[in-house]
């Protein structure tokens, strides 16, 4: 919430232009809970916490015009919550604990900017990183609309083994981690690095 983020770099595999972004959150406050977006570089993609504790997913397409969706609910609560947001290429949406909470048509290809990294933790842009506020935890990105999965993904309110839904990229955040390497679990082979710590929260 002050200077730390996990840094993936920007793998090829990676550079998607549709998406599907989980993870499971615990905040009062705000920020980015993953982003790629350096005005430098190229900006891609943001998914956050707003200063008003709705969730946010907003990303550039092809035309370098910004698009996002904002969720009905609010998450600055002080409790876990599990969150997806999906760009299929048509459609945006948002999905909070397994439900879906919003969606629009203002869905399309992102952006491609190859040189820009994805953070876990903010939005990667060195002089206004926005950094998230609070705990971050089994982080996950497909290149696929993980919709039909996403109550199941959720559970009952426990993570759950995201194996058998082939993530591309799916960093635990502890389990089995070692600073300064975070984990893919996924098949995509991009660990990330801690930077600014070196252990993690143990609230669960």
């Amino acid at each position: 919430g002050v200077d730390d983020f996990v840094d993936i770099g920007s793998p090829a595999s990676l550079n998607l232009s549709t998406i599907t972004i989980s993870a499971w959150i615990k905040t009062t406050n705000n920020g980015s809970i993953v982003g790629s977006d350096d005005q430098s570089l190229g900006r891609r993609f943001i998914f956050q916490i707003l200063s008003s504790g709705e969730l946010r997913f907003y990303y550039w397409n092809t035309s370098n015009a910004a698009k996002n969706i904002v969720s009905t609910t609010t998450l600055n609560d002080g409790n876990w919550h599990h969150v997806m947001a999906i760009n299929n290429g048509t459609d945006l949406k948002l999905y909070i604990n397994g439900t879906l909470d919003s969606s629009s048509l203002d869905g399309g290809n992102i952006k491609p900017y190859p040189s820009t990294p994805i953070h876990i933790g903010d939005r990667s842009y060195a002089t206004s990183r926005i950094p998230f506020n609070g705990s971050i935890d089994e982080v996950a990105i497909w290149n696929s609309d993980q919709s039909a999965n996403a109550s199941a993904i959720y559970g009952a309110g426990v993570p759950t083994s995201l194996a058998s839904y082939s993530p591309l990229s799916w960093w635990r955040c502890g389990d089995g981690d070692s600073a300064p390497t975070l984990l893919d679990n996924g098949s995509g082979g991009n660990n990330g690095t801690m930077t600014n710590f070196t252990t993690f929260s143990t609230d669960v």
